[in-house]
């Protein structure tokens, strides 16, 4: 499916849950000159988690992927394309709540969106807090929850655990990619999202 960007009409895939809690996601994915799209096997982790507590989930390519029209904008564009897919959620389910997550550079971008978007629920996977700027506070409205590998080597442990007004979570052993660890993060997830 195709929702309409800032910039032309953005690649899209809208998930269902069973049991739906009036709440809908929009995920983010990570770096588009990395090889980041909507498929990536962390966001189907994140997927997996949410639709399974009856959140629905809206996943879409930044300008520039697959067939998401435009081109790579330095996190600037993909800001406001995180935008339009709120907006669409809002157009399309006005009754839910927004969620927001983002994985690795889908997070920063998540969190340059937080205050224009306000989502009642935030949750950031492997936030490169060592790579990439983090500034300003969440929204008061707005849980933010922070989960990384202790083994990162894109996040910066010390800032990302004193981290004021986010709910922080380390996974012993894992990395940026999660190799070897994706139960680990369903759980860690999981938990975040139940208590």
């Amino acid at each position: 499916m195709n929702i309409a960007g800032p910039v032309g009409n953005l690649d899209a895939f809208h998930e269902c849950a069973t049991n739906e809690k009036t709440i809908t996601a929009v995920l983010c994915h990570p770096h588009p000159q990395y090889g980041g799209n909507m498929h990536d096997a962390v966001l189907d982790t994140i997927a997996g988690v949410l639709l399974g507590q009856g959140i629905n989930c809206l996943r879409f390519n930044f300008r520039g992927v697959g067939n998401s029209a435009g081109s790579f904008d330095n996190g600037v564009g993909e800001v406001e394309d995180l935008a339009a897919a709120a907006q669409w959620v809002a157009n399309e389910y006005p009754r839910d709540k927004l969620w927001l997550a983002g994985y690795s550079f889908g997070s920063s971008i998540v969190w340059q969106g937080l205050n224009a978007l306000t989502p009642t629920y935030t949750l950031l996977i492997a936030p490169p807090t060592g790579v990439m700027p983090f500034a300003g506070e969440p929204p008061t409205d707005t849980q933010v929850i922070a989960i990384a590998g202790d083994q990162d080597d894109y996040v910066d442990t010390q800032k990302f655990s004193a981290w004021a007004d986010v709910e922080t979570f380390l996974i012993p052993g894992a990395d940026h990619f999660f190799n070897d660890s994706h139960d680990q993060l369903t759980q860690s997830i999981t938990t975040a999202i139940t208590t």
